[in-house]
């Protein structure tokens, strides 16, 4: 029993827990803390990676796309967690757009009065 202590208690720190939480709690409940940790550190690790897979394929696609075509954004990877930041972003788009026709009509205009009054 005390090989099984000794081997679990580097582990036990490892996963954070404390000394005093080590020797007040079982042995099966140190093992399911330990393997609680490991599990985080696993999904940590996929999510770690997933990112980096994602960044090695943007980068291409943003460095090799045409002038015409969008810069990709964070909702078109992940739709529910950028949805506030999309329509921020749609919005401000659509601003601007209505603000350039606004001047192409007045530059439009002006253009036109001046060839109205023969100038």
């Amino acid at each position: 029993m005390s090989d099984i202590i000794d081997a679990m208690y580097p582990a036990a720190l490892e996963a954070g827990i404390t000394i005093e939480q080590f020797w007040d709690l079982s042995i099966m409940e140190v093992q399911d803390l330990i393997n609680a940790y490991a599990q985080r550190q696993k999904t940590e690790l996929k999510k770690s990676i997933r990112m980096q897979f994602l960044l090695a394929s943007l980068i291409p696609q943003y460095i090799l796309r045409e002038e015409k075509d969008p810069v990709p954004q964070p909702w078109d990877y992940y739709p529910e967690l950028f949805e506030e930041e999309k329509e921020l972003y749609e919005k401000a788009a659509a601003e601007k757009e209505l603000e350039e026709f606004k001047e192409r009509r007045r530059q439009y205009a002006a253009a036109l009065n001046k060839q109205r009054r023969g100038l």
